[in-house]
């Protein structure tokens, strides 16, 4: 199930490559923008996880933000939308994680979300 305020911050602890590497995945975007991203990162129809038809809500704790949200297995993500000028770090890590998980999900079977990833 979501949480009630998506926008709301977590830590997490990654090894410097991985913050040296996401930096440069966020200039990269501010750079050259987000027209090379995949359809479905940019604009899913379908949960990556579990492939269901993923739902819009606006969420007004977060700012009206606009979301995409799996009625089946919770999966959620920002709708990213125009230009996406001054895209944060947070927003070029889901991103590639988007695009990670339609490629581990992606072999057209109905899959499950492991204990912890949904």
């Amino acid at each position: 199930m979501m949480v009630k305020d998506p926008e709301a911050y977590k830590t997490i602890k990654v090894p410097a490559w991985v913050y040296i590497n996401a930096k440069e995945a966020e200039l990269a975007l501010m750079r050259k923008g987000v027209s090379r991203l995949p359809e479905s990162v940019l604009n899913p129809t379908h949960c990556p996880i579990c492939k269901n038809e993923l739902n819009t809500i606006k969420i007004d704790e977060s700012g009206g933000k606009t979301y995409l949200l799996c009625p089946n297995c919770g999966y959620t993500q920002p709708k990213f939308e125009g230009s996406m000028e001054g895209v944060a770090l947070g927003t070029a890590i889901g991103m590639g994680l988007v695009h990670l998980l339609n490629t581990l999900f992606g072999n057209g079977r109905q899959a499950q979300p492991e204990a912890g990833t949904g």
